[in-house]
């Protein structure tokens, strides 16, 4: 079937002949013809009617347009006839007046007032000029304008220009007027010291000069207060800071007072000055202000037209107030100014200022600037948040400075320390330097006429000018110098704080004149008070942990930038410690109070004095690792192998005590023996510990924190007890060892203490290694006598190396009261030692070390080989301890003596 019979189908017979599923393809053909027949439809239009439809629709816009314009054209017809007969109601001749020469005389009778007039006005509008009042200024403006105008509706342009020639001249003198006015406008509208009266009245005549609607008006109002806010800012003048900031205050202030007074209320009346001062002038007539002017009233009621006299030149037909929304909208775009203003400029101009005091200085003007009365009414009608401009804008800026300020001095503090810490350590580097760090002997044991006052006061004075207390502690006048530099520093600024943050002399003028004294300002002076506080403690934590890393990782770390380490080590180590105790400023940095003298409990500053009571600790242990060189050199030096074989014995081996033995033989008879028992350390031993004994003297030992001080002498120990272990393959006679091993027992037991498992192993170690050199019969024998012997020798030791020992208490307790002992004669034998005293007359007697000798019985001993016998023992040099003597705390030990020797009769 073709396409051309779809038209001509019989829909019965196409039921009758063809299938469902062929009715349905042909169905299919029927409409897809019918869709080619639309697109061939829609683009045949197209092409051929497309320029007459766009013709059709441009002439319909035609038609719109000619009808705006027809019906524009009769509005400007209408309101030309309404102003024709408005300006010419004056020139209507009257149909009773028929006399011509009588209206020509009228005519220019007028005309001549009304020259006069415009002669006369400039004189008057300069006076309104000089007396600030625009408006008048204005309202004189616009009447000349309007007789200006007149005159040339009466006369004609041309023959006005041909018979009044001096018209023309005195407009162009008046004409000028609107720019003087305008110009004298912006000049109030910038003024630093202005009245809401004068603003108001400039305002007003913008409305009236150039019909300005009052959205208009704020803008311009808030773009000349900002023009003024930026001469008085950023150009260049003499002010200071402090009175430009003050200057800037105020007119932000007045601009608030300034925008509520000229648009929201004045002087308890709804609505601003300006919509007051237009509705007072929107019905004056011109006659009326003319009248106020020295002009001759009886011409000017005579011959001034009619369409002058009852002119409303000043009538405004846009004076209404905006919203309240647009007034708040515009407000908050100038407080986000200001914002952006005070953040870049004011800024850079606090940043001209170096001191704390010169910013307590800008705070004492700022604060004391008076808010008006209204301020709090003020924003109630804004509907804003209360905003005090110091608090909001300038406060966080004065803070920020302040930070920085702090910021630098303390940097500036921390170098000028650095540099003089560097140049010192660069000093006492030298051997030949007068005043050493390393040995103190020149200035503890030197007297001088400060060490104790005369006159002690209540509290002591400063701990830097008590000299004794100063060499107590082990601080020289290097040390003493630096802490009083660094404290000297700090104290030009926590002074310039101290007033800054607590105002002493506010405080005492408040006293005189408290009701006179606005409370809520000086609140708001101390508002950034604990900021600044909090900020001060923590940059001064920051400083203290910057030049700890500088002293840790420039001055005592392995390879020195200045200096020697173990010298730097106790320079470094003594100055942080005197930190704490002699810089009242650091101390004040962290415990900043109103009241002088009070000491403000504060966690920070205990935790500097433990971070600095701990690094000093560190930097001692750290000279302690460098002194385990000069140990070795030491032990090299006195107790090397080589040193023992080439001596002869009598230089090695110190004087032996002589010790009888008698017992019982078999057959009843009594036999005496003598043994030599070692006394006494070696000689290399003695000199070995007296050396080191003698560098801990240059150091002031009691400064030494007791870790550090246990940590030398655990070297001590180790390295001899290393040594004598090392030792054992040596070729020592029995005599020598058993020397050896009296020194072994004598270091133990002055330099170990029994909780100390690890020396206490390596002290049995080295004992064993000895012991393989003795007999073990002649050992039983002799160990009694050594172990006695070991315990004389430390006693008297206690004394002279009272340094190397770390367990005082438990020696005490190990080795009882002091011995007394005589010999069989009663004398003694022996002088007591005495302390070491001044080279002059002695500031005390004696003081007796030994005790008293006295009768001591025989000490029983048993011998290994044979039985039991008994046997007595009698010291040739009279030097025995009691066996049996009760043992005793180290306190009743010393009392003891002091009792029987002291003040006892021998």
């Amino acid at each position: 079937m073709t396409t051309t019979n779809y038209l001509d189908l019989d829909i019965n017979k196409l039921f009758e002949e063809y299938t469902i599923k062929e009715i349905e393809a042909i169905q299919k053909k029927i409409q897809h013809e019918s869709d080619r027949k639309k697109i061939e439809l829609r683009t045949l239009v197209g092409e051929r009617y497309r320029d007459l439809i766009l013709a059709a629709d441009t002439i319909r816009k035609m038609k719109i347009t000619s009808e705006h314009v027809i019906s524009r054209i009769i509005d400007i017809e209408n309101k030309f006839g309404e102003l024709q007969k408005k300006y010419l109601i004056g020139f209507k001749i009257d149909s009773i007046q028929n006399d011509d020469e009588k209206n020509v005389e009228a005519s220019q009778d007028s005309i001549i007032i009304q020259i006069k007039i415009l002669m006369d006005v400039p004189q008057y509008i300069w006076s309104s000029i000089e007396n600030k009042d625009l408006l008048f200024a204005t309202q004189l403006y616009l009447i000349a304008q309007h007789i200006n105008y007149s005159l040339l509706f009466e006369v004609g342009s041309t023959d006005l220009s041909i018979k009044y020639p001096i018209v023309s001249k005195q407009w162009d003198v008046i004409s000028q007027f609107k720019n003087i006015i305008l110009n004298k406008c912006n000049n109030v509208l910038q003024s630093l010291d202005v009245q809401p009266g004068s603003i108001a009245n400039c305002l007003a005549a913008f409305v009236l000069l150039n019909g300005t609607s009052f959205s208009d008006l704020l803008d311009k109002l808030i773009s000349m207060r900002n023009q003024a806010i930026k001469s008085i800012v950023t150009d260049e003048n003499d002010n200071s800071v402090k009175t430009k900031i003050k200057l800037c205050i105020k007119i932000l202030i007045q601009t608030i007072n300034l925008i509520y007074s000229c648009f929201i209320n004045s002087e308890g009346e709804s609505g601003g000055l300006i919509l007051q001062y237009l509705i007072k002038i929107q019905d004056q007539e011109a006659y009326s202000l003319l009248s106020q002017l020295d002009l001759n009233q009886e011409l000017l009621q005579e011959f001034l037209p009619l369409v002058t006299k009852q002119h409303k030149p000043f009538t405004v037909h846009n004076s209404e107030n905006f919203c309240i929304l647009d007034l708040q909208k515009r407000i908050k775009s100038w407080l986000h100014w200001v914002a952006e203003f005070c953040n870049h400029e004011i800024t850079k101009l606090l940043d001209l200022i170096i001191s704390i005091r010169g910013l307590y200085y800008v705070r004492e003007e700022a604060v004391n600037i008076n808010l008006p009365e209204n301020w709090n009414k003020i924003w109630e009608e804004l509907s804003l948040p209360r905003i005090t401009f110091w608090m909001e804008f300038f406060q966080p800026l004065i803070s920020q400075r302040v930070k920085r300020i702090i910021n630098d001095k303390w940097m500036e503090t921390i170098t000028t320390l650095k540099s003089d810490v560097i140049e010192l350590l660069g000093k006492i580097c030298y051997d030949k330097f007068e005043y050493p760090e390393h040995d103190l002997r020149w200035f503890i044991w030197k007297d001088s006429p400060n060490d104790i006052p005369q006159k002690l006061t209540k509290n002591g004075g400063l701990d830097s000018k008590r000299s004794l207390l100063m060499k107590t502690k082990g601080y020289s006048p290097n040390i003493l110098k630096l802490c009083e530099n660094f404290d000297t520093s700090l104290h030009v600024l926590l002074a310039d704080l101290e007033q800054y943050l607590y105002e002493t002399e506010r405080v005492m003028s408040i006293k005189d004149n408290l009701l006179s004294t606005n409370i809520s300002l000086i609140s708001d002076s101390f508002f950034d008070r604990a900021e600044i506080q909090e900020y001060l403690q923590t940059i001064s934590t920051n400083m203290i942990e910057d030049f700890i890393n500088f002293a840790k990782t420039t001055c005592v770390n392995d390879k020195p930038d200045y200096g020697q380490r173990d010298v730097n080590a106790i320079v470094m180590a003594r100055f942080l410690l005197a930190l704490i105790t002699l810089s009242s400023n650091l101390n004040k940095c962290f415990t900043l109070s109103k009241v002088s003298g009070l000491t403000i409990t504060n966690m920070k500053w205990q935790t500097i004095c433990d971070k600095l009571k701990e690094e000093s600790t560190f930097i001692w242990s750290v000279w302690a690792k460098t002194y385990k060189v000069k140990i070795s050199e030491h032990r090299e030096k006195f107790i090397s192998k080589e040193s023992l074989h080439g001596y002869p014995i009598h230089l090695v081996i110190s004087e032996w005590e002589k010790v009888t033995i008698e017992e019982d033989s078999g057959e009843g008879k009594r036999i005496k023996s003598e043994i030599l028992v070692p006394y006494q350390p070696s000689i290399h031993l003695q000199k070995f510990l007296t050396a080191i004994n003698k560098d801990l003297n240059k150091i002031i030992p009691h400064t030494l924190p007791k870790k550090v001080l246990h940590e030398v002498i655990e070297d001590v120990v180790t390295e001899l007890l290393n040594h004598i272990i090392v030792f054992n393959d040596a070729n020592l006679s029995q005599k020598q060892a058993f020397q050896v091993l009296f020194d072994i027992k004598y270091s133990s037991l002055l330099m170990i203490p029994r909780e100390n498992k690890i020396l206490i192993d390596l002290s049995n170690k080295s004992c064993e290694t000895i012991l393989s050199k003795i007999d073990p019969f002649d050992y039983d024998v002799f160990n009694p006598f050594i172990h006695t012997n070991v315990k004389k020798s430390v006693q008297r030791s206690l004394l002279i190396l009272g340094n190397l020992i770390p367990h005082l208490e438990q020696l005490h307790s190990i080795l009882g009261a002091r011995s007394e002992y005589n010999n069989i004669e009663g004398v003694k034998s022996d002088l007591p030692t005495v302390l070491a005293l001044y080279t002059g007359a002695p500031w005390f007697p004696p003081l007796t070390v030994t005790a008293p000798a006295k009768n001591l019985p025989l000490v029983t001993a048993t011998l290994p080989e044979k039985t039991q016998r008994k046997k007595t023992t009698s010291k040739e040099t009279t030097k025995s301890d009691s066996a049996g003597a009760t043992i005793k705390s180290g306190a009743a030990a010393f009392f003891g003596a002091m009792g029987s020797d002291w003040f006892g009769s021998s």
